[in-house]
């Protein structure tokens, strides 16, 4: 293999000489001398090397099971609380936004009139609706992260995890 900076001149002044490239090495393989991949004897294999599973005792297995209907359980009970409590909040933040949508708009429009122009109004529905919307997913998501957290404490506990 050459050095592709042999012929590099770094000198300081312009009258420097380069020299010419005299040095013309051939190929160590020629393409005759490739072998195609279907004359390899060995083609690519798998080996599967992970291990069965150990069988569970029974006592592990009565107690792998009270942990599944736990978290069952726990789980269904978290999303079902955290989305009432989303509702409600979304309902009261929904309320709240389209009410004060509601004022600033009349506010507005009677200046409006009495300057004798016209004003676009905000659209209280819709934020409304999307400040509900997202209290509802913040709320579902928060109940997401609190069942995980108690379906670890379950695995925790009752399968030592």
């Amino acid at each position: 293999m050459s050095d592709p900076f042999k012929n590099f001149n770094v000198g300081a002044t312009p009258t420097a000489t380069t020299q010419q490239a005299t040095n013309t090495e051939k190929p160590s393989v020629t393409v005759e001398q490739v072998i195609p991949a279907k004359a390899v004897n060995n083609p690519d294999t798998f080996e599967n090397t992970t291990t069965k599973k150990v069988k569970k005792g029974p006592i592990k297995t009565v107690k792998g099971f009270i942990a599944n209907v736990k978290k069952f359980f726990t789980t269904t009970g978290t999303y079902i609380g955290g989305t009432a409590k989303g509702i409600g909040q979304g309902a009261v933040a929904g309320s709240l936004v389209y009410t004060v949508g509601s004022i600033i708009n009349h506010v507005r429009g009677k200046a409006a009139l009495k300057a004798g122009k016209e004003i676009k109004n905000i659209p209280n529905k819709f934020l409304a609706v999307a400040v509900a919307g997202l209290t509802i997913a913040s709320n579902i998501w928060n109940a997401s992260l609190d069942a995980t957290q108690k379906q670890s404490e379950i695995d925790h506990r009752w399968t030592g995890h």
